[in-house]
């Protein structure tokens, strides 16, 4: 097992034993899957648990990381593909981001 994710990565080693399960699922299942964990979220932080808000907020992170394997991508790669946009997209432009989804989503 690589270490590229680096504190995600026991999240990924976690879900490769049902792998070929997760390759056969369609969009609507990851989508409808990080529904529930905000609407969970929600819910801990209607109770003020911080704690448990964190770990549905994990969850999230796991059902990206599992969509990214349902599109073939490998660690190693997700790796990559997170550098990438963090270097190119994100760094330096957060307040126009920012800006951008305040204009265009009204959020």
């Amino acid at each position: 097992m690589s270490e590229q994710l680096g504190p995600f990565q026991n999240i990924w080693d976690a879900w490769i034993e049902v792998e070929q399960e997760i390759a056969q699922k369609p969009l609507e299942h990851f989508e409808r899957a990080t529904q529930i964990q905000f609407e969970e979220l929600k819910e801990h932080l209607a109770r003020g648990d911080r704690e448990a808000a964190a770990r549905e907020l994990v969850d999230v992170v796991s059902i990206a990381l599992n969509h990214l394997r349902n599109l073939g991508f490998t660690a190693q790669e997700i790796a990559e593909v997170a550098q990438d946009r963090a270097d190119r997209r994100m760094k330096g432009q957060a307040k126009e981001i920012l800006e951008k989804y305040r204009k265009t989503y009204g959020i």
